[in-house]
């Protein structure tokens, strides 16, 4: 009988070999054979904690949501940070994960596609919903004297220009930095500040 505590070490041992072989094959590329030699165990035993490489994928996804929504959240809903703290803190955040987790939006965006229900409930899941959104654009759009429908082209402004370099990367590594690597790994962290820096002189020029 296999104890708990090896089952989760297991899994997690897992889950971060498939995160590896991910960044590096994206989900189409990869192969159960190719996660089980990373995780040093044998493909039945992969199997028996995950049945396919999407189920293996799904989970991996479920988990980042899960991290990431519940941190995030009571940051914008906070009355302790200005406006500029929070759309750092939002924008570190949301690049952070896709530099942990690159295959992730070309992931979502397929599967936005093909399954939006499913991507709705796993956001739903990790504890964001139709209410709490409400929550979200109410407080920032006293905090920023604007309208709620004009937070909102805010918020789905700032992550498109959070996703969109990763979801691009075909294009922005090939094309802007002739395939160096390097080079386009350094310009995704650059995003941080350079994101938050447009958001914010923006909306300094709203509210004059």
């Amino acid at each position: 009988m296999i104890s708990k505590k090896i089952e989760k070490d297991t899994e997690s041992k897992i889950l971060e070999a498939a995160k590896r072989v991910f960044v590096q094959k994206g989900l189409d590329g990869a192969r159960m054979q190719e996660i089980a030699d990373e995780a040093r165990i044998n493909k039945a035993l992969l199997h028996y904690y995950f049945r396919s490489k999407e189920k293996l994928f799904m989970t991996i996804f479920k988990v980042e949501l899960n991290n990431f929504f519940p941190r995030l959240i009571p940051v914008l809903l906070s009355k302790e940070m200005t406006y500029e703290q929070k759309i750092r803190h939002f924008v570190e955040e949301y690049i952070e994960l896709f530099l942990r987790n690159p295959f992730l939006p070309a992931f979502v965006l397929r599967e936005a596609n093909r399954n939006p229900e499913m991507i709705a409930q796993f956001i739903t899941e990790s504890g964001i919903n139709a209410e709490k959104l409400k929550d979200v654009m109410k407080v920032l759009s006293h905090e920023l004297g604007l309208s709620v429908n004009e937070v909102l082209h805010l918020m789905v402004t700032t992550v498109s220009s959070c996703i969109f370099p990763f979801a691009g990367k075909p294009i922005i590594e090939q094309v802007l930095f002739n395939g160096n690597e390097g080079d386009y790994q350094k310009f995704l962290s650059e995003r941080k500040r350079y994101v938050a820096d447009f958001m914010i002189y923006f909306l300094k020029g709203r509210l004059k």
